[in-house]
């Protein structure tokens, strides 16, 4: 048997407007588009990294699709080394539970999806968390330069 529990004091939270949909995608756009330039410039330079951000995913999110909204495209960004590929990030979607946005990270051939980057609800900030299998139950830790490092000495 299952039990529902309500809780009478939280107020539910509307759905957004059109408009601050719409606001929110371009900011999630925004967003990306600074977390890409971030991790291009913490990029070892001459060390034969080539960079790819021409791929477009298209996405049409749930809440895009409740509030009658066209779906956008956000870009791909692959990191290359010696002709293969090293590290892919692919954003996830906006509206995800407890985020406010979610980049599924890949690394080397693995196409699991097993690491995740995403931006706290409640964090005022770019601040973006670095997610592992191992980490999802006990917190992720803050993505930063050394991060990116820490990866593209794993995929060698």
């Amino acid at each position: 048997m299952a039990y529902l529990y309500i809780d009478d004091d939280e107020p539910e939270k509307p759905l957004p407007s059109r408009e601050e949909a719409e606001a929110e995608i371009a900011e999630w756009k925004r967003r990306i588009d600074a977390l890409y330039d971030e991790i291009v410039g913490w990029l070892p330079p001459g060390e034969g990294y080539e960079v790819d951000r021409s791929r477009l995913l298209p996405r049409h999110e749930n809440m895009q699709k409740i509030l009658e909204l066209p779906g956008y495209e956000i870009p791909l960004l692959r990191i290359r080394r010696d002709g293969r590929d090293i590290l892919m990030f692919q954003p996830d979607a906006r509206w995800v539970l407890f985020t406010r946005g979610r980049v599924k990270l890949y690394v080397g051939t693995i196409r699991a999806g097993d690491r995740l980057l995403a931006k706290e609800a409640d964090a005022e900030g770019p601040e973006w968390t670095y997610w592992t299998t191992g980490s999802w139950q006990t917190g992720g830790k803050p993505w930063g330069r050394e991060c990116l490092l820490d990866l593209l000495r794993e995929v060698g």
